[in-house]
C-alpha cells in the first residue's frame, strides 16, 4: 500500500510551556475546552483542509483529567456534573474538531492503552482514502504517579493522509513489538528517521 503524508503537526508540552494554540476558537467555545481538546485541535487545525474529511483520533487515557474531577465529584457529593460527564467521553475532542470546522465526515475514537497511536494509525492508512489522524494525550494528573512511575506530558500529532502522489509506502504485517512511542512517529514525520515500524504496521518513504 502506498500512502502519501500531506502535511502533519506536532505539539509538546515541554515547548510551549504547556499553552497549545487554540486562538481559532471563538473565546466563548474556547473557555470551554479541556487540555486535550485543546491539544488535539492545536494541531489538528493545522492540518485541515476546506474538504470534509474523516477524521481518526486516538488517545490512552482521553480526558483523563476530566474524569478524574468527576470521580472526586462522585465521591464527595454523591453526584457528578452532567456537563463535565458530557466532556469525559472519549469522542470529545474530534467531536469538537467537526463541530469548529462544520465537517459532517465520520470520525471513529480509538483508545487501546499503550498501543492506541499504533490502533489509531493503522485505522487511519485502513481507510485508503484522504483521512486526518490526530493522536493526543494530556499531562497525566499527579494523582496517578503511585500507579503509573514516570507521568505522561502532554503532547499531540496530527496527519493528514491520502493515497495520492504517494512518497511513503505501508506494510501491514503482524510481530510482537514494544508499543510505538509519540517520539519515534513524529521523528518520521520530521524525516529524521527513514521508517517507523509497530508490531502491525510499518512506514517507510519512499523516492517518489
Amino acid at each position: 500500500m502506498t500512502l502519501s503524508i500531506e502535511k502533519f503537526a506536532v505539539w509538546r508540552a515541554e515547548d510551549t510551556n504547556g499553552k497549545p494554540d487554540v486562538s481559532f476558537v471563538p473565546p466563548l467555545e474556547r473557555r470551554r475546552l479541556t487540555s486535550l481538546e485543546r491539544a488535539a485541535l492545536s494541531v489538528a487545525w493545522q492540518v485541515k483542509t476546506d474538504a470534509e474529511l474523516p477524521v481518526v483520533f486516538a488517545s490512552r487515557w482521553g480526558e483523563i483529567g476530566v474524569t478524574l474531577k468527576l470521580i472526586r465529584q462522585f465521591h464527595d457529593d454523591g453526584e457528578m456534573s452532567p456537563a463535565g460527564f458530557s466532556a469525559s467521553v472519549h469522542n470529545a475532542a474530534p467531536g469538537a474538531f467537526s463541530l469548529l470546522t462544520k465537517n459532517r465526515a465520520p470520525y471513529t475514537a480509538i483508545a487501546a492503552r499503550d498501543r492506541s497511536l499504533e490502533a489509531g494509525l493503522l485505522e487511519a492508512v485502513a481507510m485508503r482514502r484522504e483521512t486526518v489522524f490526530v493522536y493526543a494525550e494530556e499531562t497525566t494528573p499527579d494523582f496517578y504517579q503511585p500507579k503509573f512511575g514516570a507521568l505522561q506530558q502532554a503532547c499531540a500529532v496530527a496527519v493528514r493522509l491520502s493515497c495520492a502522489d504517494s512518497n511513503v509506502s505501508a506494510t501491514i504485517r503482524h510481530a510482537e513489538m514494544p508499543p510505538a512511542a509519540f517520539d519515534d512517529f513524529t521523528a518520521f514525520l520530521e524525516g529524521r528517521v527513514a521508517s517507523f515500524a509497530t508490531s502491525h504496521l510499518i512506514l517507510s518513504r519512499g523516492d517518489t
